[in-house]
């Protein structure tokens, strides 16, 4: 009995030292880190090894993950959110339709967390026009903050970061590429909220593999993404992959506003553009890989790493050429790729989870969504109760561990109006189908798997009237959908012709 008494008692002086009790807590709440790249479309995954090696195949890969709009702000503004952009309001990159102005940034991740005690770091890309009006402005909710200045934000060399409320312009120097920049930013922040006691939740958000678009702060397209000087050259004679529907010879299955845009095939001239972004971006995404490697290392030279749920994803995707689609109206005149619209190309993107509670090597084959990020996020470090807003997301920790919970999912994908006049839509993604309505009230319906490069919408073929019937109704639901409201399942759907 002697003996319990005195264990007990040094148990007890022990957890009443100073700094015990942090520490005690630290171990027991993982700590979060995402790392979004921009603009980054799911087919690129297989020049980023070190990343599927580290974050894949020792965690959960969401096979089929696409994000709720697919433009930059209103996506990451989702990820800040957990809602989809017709409940949180931003619809598009700049003011007055969205842009940093638009988010009410009192209602956010980073203020969720750090009301529980996390640490809250941000280095990179925000939300864009970030710094435009104030340049020295930290958003609320954030710790630690190293966010580029806009539109310095979009160029490889001579950013310009808020260093905590500090401006710091970077020479062009091959050493301050911005992705290895952002490495060593990340590196020391792990160090700072290592030694700090708190969990932490560190956002990396490099602008990889985006265009080059200082000219114009984004609002166009601008000259290829530029590699890191150590892999100048590895894409450099590259060809481009050419997929079955690149440069489509037929559309007429598509909305007539496609066809409007894009009545005629590329030119070799355009194609061979297109090429020189794709070049760019493969190039730019070495960088992101080793990138990836770095933080994981620092995380375990720190000890963090078996405490550490690790997030890679993007923003939204981009494509290069599939259904003939090129941006037309970019900085310089030529062709560059597309984003907002519906398609595979643009709407869906790399998701992988590893860490505590993610099974290693799995895969999940039913529909997520960067609507669930915030939740999954939330979920993990046990901070609900101080979560402010409805959130329209569901756990991807849950579904991680029971991949069916996705299995019936639909996940909304919609857009809105904007200064560039095209046409806004939205659209349900199951595991099978891509069903969406454009504004005008056409249609198009895409069976993923009998086609899933979305050559022929089969939006009139009689054999899947009763599919569209039922998937009409969700997207209907969808459309104006709100916290719990957002998560039902679809209806078993029969077989075509069934």
């Amino acid at each position: 009995m002697a003996w319990r008494v005195l264990v007990l008692a040094s148990l007890l002086f022990v957890f009443l030292l100073p700094g015990a009790a942090d520490a005690a807590e630290k171990q027991s709440r993982p700590n979060v880190v995402v790392i979004m790249t921009d603009d980054q479309d799911f087919r690129s995954m297989p020049v980023m090894p070190q990343t599927r090696r580290l974050i894949g195949r020792a965690g959960v890969t969401f096979d089929r993950n696409v994000v709720n709009y697919p433009l930059c702000c209103p996506s990451r503004a989702t990820f800040l959110t957990g809602q989809y952009a017709h409940n949180h309001g931003v619809l598009w990159n700049n003011w007055p339709w969205g842009g940093y102005r638009m988010l009410d940034g009192s209602e956010t991740l980073p203020v969720w967390l750090g009301r529980a005690g996390y640490r809250t770091i941000h280095i990179g890309k925000y939300l864009n026009e970030y710094g435009e009006e104030d340049p020295t402005e930290v958003p609320k909710g954030w710790d630690d903050w190293y966010g580029g200045v806009d539109p310095s934000t979009y160029d490889y060399y001579g950013m310009t970061i808020n260093h905590n409320g500090e401006l710091k312009t970077y020479s062009r120097k091959p050493r301050n590429y911005s992705t290895n920049v952002y490495t060593r930013l990340a590196n020391h922040a792990i160090g700072e909220a290592t030694r700090s006691g708190k969990p932490f939740f560190l956002s990396l958000a490099p602008n990889a593999p985006h265009t080059v678009a200082v000219q114009s702060g984004a609002t166009m397209e601008g000259s290829p993404a530029v590699p890191p000087p150590r892999y100048r050259d590895v894409f450099a004679d590259e060809p481009m992959p050419i997929y079955p529907n690149f440069n489509e010879a037929d559309i007429s299955d598509k909305p007539t506003t496609l066809a409007q845009y894009f009545p005629t095939q590329m030119t070799e001239e355009q194609v061979l553009q297109l090429q020189e972004h794709w070049r760019g971006r493969m190039g730019a995404l070495l960088g992101v890989d080793d990138m990836v490697k770095d933080v994981v290392s620092k995380l375990r030279r720190t000890g963090e790493f078996e405490n550490t749920v690790i997030v890679f994803t993007s923003d939204n995707g981009w494509i290069l050429g599939e259904h003939r689609l090129r941006d037309p109206i970019t900085e310089d005149g030529t062709a560059a790729g597309v984003k907002f619209v519906p398609y595979e190309g643009s709407s869906r993107v790399p998701l992988l989870i590893a860490g505590p509670g993610f099974p290693a090597g799995r895969h999940v084959k039913g529909m997520a969504s960067n609507v669930d990020l915030a939740r999954t996020i939330v979920d993990v470090t046990g901070t609900g109760d101080e979560v402010g807003l409805k959130l329209d997301g569901l756990s991807l920790l849950d579904a991680a561990k029971d991949p069916k919970m996705l299995a019936d999912r639909g996940a909304l994908i919609e857009t809105a109006d904007n200064p560039r006049g095209i046409l806004p839509y939205t659209a349900i993604r199951t595991k099978r189908y891509n069903y969406g309505l454009q504004a005008d009230g056409q249609e198009g319906l895409f069976d993923l798997k009998l086609d899933p490069w979305e050559l022929e919408s089969v939006d009139d073929d009689p054999r899947y009237a009763e599919i569209k019937a039922i998937l009409s109704d969700e997207l209907d639901r969808l459309a104006d959908c709100r916290g719990a409201s957002c998560r039902e399942s679809v209806p078993p759907l029969p077989p075509p012709g069934g």
